[in-house]
């Protein structure tokens, strides 16, 4: 048995039917985690700015989609590069897309906010590969 770390975790995709997947997935591996889910962009900019700026705020998980309309997952990238560092200390950035095109998976290899690549949908096995670094043994 394991127990995680205060980490906590916020989707950023406008599709419905991916975050209500996303959720259930880390609610099956960790029951407890808190979930935060925006399907408008700035919003969720704006809670990550407003709640990880102090070196006590929780780590967090972010999945971030790449193809969304008005504001992309590759502008959001752009404004979270600029934010404090006290801010991007707490982010581990995890890109999660339906894109398959090599471009965009080299352009987040070479991203360094970006901790990793993942193609939708989540699954466990996925999302295992996620979670080192964020679970501690009891």
């Amino acid at each position: 048995m394991e127990k995680y770390k205060e980490t906590d975790f916020i989707i950023i995709d406008d599709d419905f039917i991916n975050n209500i997947i996303c959720q259930k997935i880390i609610q099956s591996e960790l029951s407890q985690a808190k979930i935060v889910i925006f399907t408008n962009p700035q919003k969720g900019l704006a809670y990550i700015d407003a709640n990880y700026d102090n070196p006590v705020s929780n780590n967090v998980i972010l999945f971030l989609d790449i193809n969304m309309p008005a504001l992309n997952g590759w502008d959001i990238l752009e404004q979270l590069a600029d934010s404090r560092e006290e801010v991007k200390k707490h982010l581990r950035i995890f890109l999660l897309s339906s894109s398959v095109t090599p471009e965009d998976k080299q352009k987040a290899a070479h991203d360094p906010i970006v901790a990793g690549y993942i193609e939708k949908p989540l699954t466990q096995d996925k999302l295992q590969v996620v979670l080192p670094g964020y679970l501690i043994p009891v």
